[in-house]
C-alpha cells in the first residue's frame, strides 16, 4: 500500500473555510473517476494557525504505479492547477507500508 499526503499553506486574501471546502470538493470528486484510489480524505489543520499548513489529502493506492496513474490523470491536473491557484506553499510524503 501507498500512502500519500500533501498539505498546503492557503493563500491569507482567501476565505479559509470556503477555500478548504472547494479543494475537498475537487479532490474527494476524484474518488470514483480514477480507479485507484483505495482511500482519500481532505482534513483541516486544528492545531498551531500559522506554524502548521492548513489543510492536507491523505490518499492510499495499492502501489506506485496506482499513484502514477492518479498523478496524471487529467481531472487530478485541473483540480491540482486549480488548488495551486488558492496556495503559497505545498508540502508532501508518499511511503509504503
Amino acid at each position: 500500500m501507498i500512502h500519500h499526503v500533501v498539505s498546503w499553506t492557503l493563500r491569507e486574501d482567501l476565505d479559509r473555510t470556503a477555500s478548504i471546502d472547494r479543494i475537498r470538493e475537487l479532490l474527494v470528486g476524484l474518488v470514483g473517476t480514477v480507479g485507484s484510489i483505495r482511500s482519500l480524505q481532505v482534513v483541516e489543520n486544528v492545531a498551531y494557525p500559522g506554524k502548521n499548513q492548513d489543510v492536507a489529502v491523505v490518499a492510499a493506492f495499492d502501489d506506485l504505479a496506482g499513484l502514477d496513474e492518479y498523478q496524471v490523470h487529467p481531472q487530478h491536473q485541473a483540480a491540482a492547477a486549480e488548488i495551486r491557484g488558492m496556495v503559497t506553499g505545498r508540502a508532501a510524503i508518499d511511503w509504503q507500508a
